[in-house]
Protein backbone atom coordinates (compact mmCIF):
# COMPACT_ATOMS: atom_id res chain seq x y z
CA UNK A 1 0.00 0.00 0.00
CA UNK A 2 1.16 3.35 -1.33
CA UNK A 3 0.88 6.14 2.19
CA UNK A 4 0.29 9.18 0.62
CA UNK A 5 1.78 12.72 2.27
CA UNK A 6 -1.10 14.50 4.35
CA UNK A 7 -0.09 18.10 4.55
CA UNK A 8 -1.47 18.91 7.55
CA UNK A 9 -4.35 21.73 7.53
CA UNK A 10 -3.91 25.25 9.53
CA UNK A 11 -5.89 25.25 12.80
CA UNK A 12 -8.62 27.93 13.94
CA UNK A 13 -9.06 26.75 17.70
CA UNK A 14 -12.55 28.23 18.45
CA UNK A 15 -11.16 28.74 22.52
CA UNK A 16 -8.21 30.45 20.99
CA UNK A 17 -10.39 32.57 19.18
CA UNK A 18 -12.76 33.25 21.88
CA UNK A 19 -9.33 34.34 24.11
CA UNK A 20 -8.10 36.98 21.50
CA UNK A 21 -11.35 38.23 20.95
CA UNK A 22 -11.85 39.10 24.94
CA UNK A 23 -8.48 40.43 24.68
CA UNK A 24 -9.41 43.21 21.76
CA UNK A 25 -12.28 43.65 23.16
CA UNK A 26 -11.65 44.40 26.74
CA UNK A 27 -8.19 45.57 27.23
CA UNK A 28 -6.03 46.10 23.79
CA UNK A 29 -6.71 46.45 20.24
CA UNK A 30 -3.32 46.01 18.87
CA UNK A 31 -1.87 47.56 15.64
CA UNK A 32 0.80 44.83 14.89
CA UNK A 33 0.89 41.40 16.17
CA UNK A 34 4.13 38.91 15.86
CA UNK A 35 3.60 35.33 16.57
CA UNK A 36 6.46 33.21 17.09
CA UNK A 37 6.80 29.70 16.76
CA UNK A 38 3.06 29.94 15.50
CA UNK A 39 3.54 25.93 14.01
CA UNK A 40 -0.26 25.55 11.96
CA UNK A 41 -2.28 27.84 14.41
CA UNK A 42 -3.58 30.32 12.47
CA UNK A 43 -6.26 31.24 15.06
CA UNK A 44 -5.11 35.11 15.46
CA UNK A 45 -5.54 36.43 12.11
CA UNK A 46 -9.97 35.53 12.51
CA UNK A 47 -9.30 38.69 15.58
CA UNK A 48 -6.08 40.81 14.73
CA UNK A 49 -5.36 42.75 11.56
CA UNK A 50 -1.53 42.98 11.13
CA UNK A 51 0.09 39.72 11.84
CA UNK A 52 3.25 38.39 11.50
CA UNK A 53 3.63 34.70 11.78
CA UNK A 54 7.34 33.31 12.50
CA UNK A 55 8.41 29.75 12.41
CA UNK A 56 11.69 27.77 11.59
CA UNK A 57 9.50 24.91 10.97
CA UNK A 58 11.57 22.29 13.15
CA UNK A 59 8.79 19.82 13.93
CA UNK A 60 6.38 21.81 11.99
CA UNK A 61 7.14 21.25 8.38
CA UNK A 62 5.34 23.23 5.96
CA UNK A 63 3.33 25.45 7.83
CA UNK A 64 5.11 28.91 6.70
CA UNK A 65 3.70 27.75 2.84
CA UNK A 66 0.31 27.21 4.03
CA UNK A 67 0.06 30.76 6.45
CA UNK A 68 1.26 31.75 3.20
CA UNK A 69 -1.28 30.10 1.14
CA UNK A 70 -4.02 31.51 3.32
CA UNK A 71 -2.93 35.11 2.47
CA UNK A 72 -1.34 35.51 5.37
CA UNK A 73 2.20 36.98 6.41
CA UNK A 74 4.40 34.44 7.21
CA UNK A 75 7.75 34.06 7.98
CA UNK A 76 10.31 31.20 7.75
CA UNK A 77 12.94 31.87 10.19
CA UNK A 78 14.47 31.39 13.49
CA UNK A 79 13.01 34.20 15.88
CA UNK A 80 16.70 34.70 16.73
CA UNK A 81 17.14 35.80 13.48
CA UNK A 82 14.21 38.05 12.89
CA UNK A 83 14.87 41.71 11.95
CA UNK A 84 11.12 43.51 11.93
CA UNK A 85 11.32 47.25 10.71
CA UNK A 86 9.42 48.73 13.57
CA UNK A 87 8.50 46.74 17.04
CA UNK A 88 5.36 45.09 17.42
CA UNK A 89 2.50 46.31 20.15
CA UNK A 90 1.07 42.89 20.84
CA UNK A 91 3.49 39.37 21.28
CA UNK A 92 2.11 35.51 21.20
CA UNK A 93 3.97 33.00 23.53
CA UNK A 94 1.60 29.68 23.15
CA UNK A 95 3.46 26.51 23.70
CA UNK A 96 6.32 28.20 21.96
CA UNK A 97 10.11 26.38 21.16
CA UNK A 98 11.60 29.16 21.36
CA UNK A 99 12.96 31.01 25.03
CA UNK A 100 10.70 33.78 25.76
CA UNK A 101 14.20 36.36 25.41
CA UNK A 102 14.44 35.99 22.00
CA UNK A 103 10.56 37.09 20.94
CA UNK A 104 10.28 39.59 23.91
CA UNK A 105 13.08 42.25 22.44
CA UNK A 106 10.93 42.86 19.18
CA UNK A 107 8.12 43.81 21.58
CA UNK A 108 7.52 47.91 22.00
CA UNK A 109 7.53 49.60 25.36
CA UNK A 110 4.05 49.53 26.35
CA UNK A 111 3.13 46.87 24.58
CA UNK A 112 1.38 43.52 25.31
CA UNK A 113 1.93 39.82 25.68
CA UNK A 114 -0.22 36.91 26.09
CA UNK A 115 1.99 33.74 27.09
CA UNK A 116 0.72 30.53 28.68
CA UNK A 117 2.61 28.36 31.34
CA UNK A 118 3.31 24.92 29.40
CA UNK A 119 6.51 25.33 28.03
CA UNK A 120 6.98 28.17 31.14
CA UNK A 121 6.74 30.73 29.21
CA UNK A 122 5.00 33.19 31.60
CA UNK A 123 7.53 32.28 34.73
CA UNK A 124 9.95 33.29 32.17
CA UNK A 125 8.91 36.90 31.55
CA UNK A 126 7.45 37.24 34.99
CA UNK A 127 11.26 37.35 36.35
CA UNK A 128 12.32 39.74 33.32
CA UNK A 129 11.95 43.16 35.24
CA UNK A 130 11.40 44.79 31.35
CA UNK A 131 7.50 43.50 31.92
CA UNK A 132 4.95 43.80 34.93
CA UNK A 133 1.87 41.18 35.13
CA UNK A 134 -0.81 42.72 34.25
CA UNK A 135 -3.92 40.63 34.49
CA UNK A 136 -4.96 36.52 33.79
CA UNK A 137 -7.41 35.10 31.47
CA UNK A 138 -9.47 31.82 32.28
CA UNK A 139 -12.29 30.25 30.78
CA UNK A 140 -15.52 30.80 32.97
CA UNK A 141 -17.63 28.53 30.33
CA UNK A 142 -16.22 26.16 28.09
CA UNK A 143 -17.97 23.92 26.07
CA UNK A 144 -16.74 21.75 22.83
CA UNK A 145 -19.95 20.89 21.52
CA UNK A 146 -21.56 23.84 21.84
CA UNK A 147 -18.37 25.80 20.75
CA UNK A 148 -18.74 27.84 23.69
CA UNK A 149 -16.34 29.23 25.20
CA UNK A 150 -16.49 32.62 27.69
CA UNK A 151 -13.73 34.18 28.54
CA UNK A 152 -12.85 36.25 32.63
CA UNK A 153 -10.28 38.32 32.05
CA UNK A 154 -9.00 39.54 35.43
CA UNK A 155 -6.54 42.36 37.06
CA UNK A 156 -6.10 39.90 40.27
CA UNK A 157 -2.83 38.70 39.90
CA UNK A 158 -2.65 37.52 43.91
CA UNK A 159 -1.17 34.15 44.48
CA UNK A 160 0.30 33.26 40.75
CA UNK A 161 3.75 32.91 40.67
CA UNK A 162 4.13 32.40 44.41
CA UNK A 163 4.82 29.09 45.35
CA UNK A 164 3.51 26.99 47.92
CA UNK A 165 5.39 25.39 50.77
CA UNK A 166 4.78 21.84 50.98
CA UNK A 167 2.20 19.19 49.54
CA UNK A 168 -0.79 20.60 52.10
CA UNK A 169 -0.73 23.46 50.71
CA UNK A 170 -1.10 22.36 47.47
CA UNK A 171 -3.60 20.05 48.37
CA UNK A 172 -5.31 23.25 50.02
CA UNK A 173 -4.71 26.31 47.32
CA UNK A 174 -5.20 23.51 44.67
CA UNK A 175 -6.85 20.45 44.84
CA UNK A 176 -7.11 18.67 41.50
CA UNK A 177 -3.90 19.02 40.57
CA UNK A 178 -2.97 18.18 43.97
CA UNK A 179 -4.61 14.91 43.28
CA UNK A 180 -3.15 14.27 39.94
CA UNK A 181 0.22 14.82 40.73
CA UNK A 182 -0.13 12.55 44.05
CA UNK A 183 -1.31 9.75 41.80
CA UNK A 184 2.18 10.35 39.87
CA UNK A 185 4.05 10.68 43.02
CA UNK A 186 2.40 7.28 44.45
CA UNK A 187 2.56 5.40 40.75
CA UNK A 188 6.63 6.18 40.01
CA UNK A 189 7.26 5.26 43.66
CA UNK A 190 5.40 1.56 42.97
CA UNK A 191 7.73 1.83 40.19
CA UNK A 192 11.13 2.86 41.64
CA UNK A 193 11.07 5.91 39.59
CA UNK A 194 11.72 7.88 42.39
CA UNK A 195 15.16 7.84 44.42
CA UNK A 196 13.55 8.02 47.80
CA UNK A 197 14.56 5.81 51.08
CA UNK A 198 11.60 3.11 51.42
CA UNK A 199 10.17 4.76 54.35
CA UNK A 200 10.53 8.18 52.74
CA UNK A 201 7.40 10.88 53.22
CA UNK A 202 5.06 12.58 51.08
CA UNK A 203 7.17 15.24 51.20
CA UNK A 204 10.54 13.89 50.43
CA UNK A 205 8.86 11.88 47.63
CA UNK A 206 7.28 15.12 46.20
CA UNK A 207 10.58 16.57 46.15
CA UNK A 208 11.99 13.62 44.46
CA UNK A 209 9.39 13.96 41.73
CA UNK A 210 10.03 17.59 41.59
CA UNK A 211 13.51 16.76 40.83
CA UNK A 212 12.75 14.41 38.34
CA UNK A 213 10.54 16.78 36.63
CA UNK A 214 12.72 19.85 36.43
CA UNK A 215 10.54 21.45 38.22
CA UNK A 216 10.00 23.87 41.26
CA UNK A 217 7.31 24.13 43.87
CA UNK A 218 3.90 24.72 42.21
CA UNK A 219 2.12 27.80 42.38
CA UNK A 220 -0.93 28.38 44.52
CA UNK A 221 -2.67 29.95 41.66
CA UNK A 222 -2.15 29.44 38.07
CA UNK A 223 -4.03 30.70 35.18
CA UNK A 224 -5.14 29.80 31.25
CA UNK A 225 -3.04 32.93 29.94
CA UNK A 226 -0.90 35.14 31.61
CA UNK A 227 -1.05 39.13 30.40
CA UNK A 228 1.33 41.24 30.64
CA UNK A 229 2.81 44.83 29.74
CA UNK A 230 6.57 46.01 28.99
CA UNK A 231 7.46 48.78 30.56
Amino acid sequence: MIKKNITPKLEFGRDSIAIYTAFRDEVYSPNSVLYPSCGYDASPSIVFRDITFVDSEEGNKGCVKALKKHGLNAIKQDIREYRPEQAHDLLILLNPAVHAKWATKHLSSGGWLIANNYHHTASQVYTDNKFSLWGAMDFLERDRRKSNFKISISRDIGSLFEPVKNMEEFRIFRPNDYEFTLGLIESWTRQGLLHVRKNATLEEKFRAYREEMKEEMPSKRVALMYIFLKK
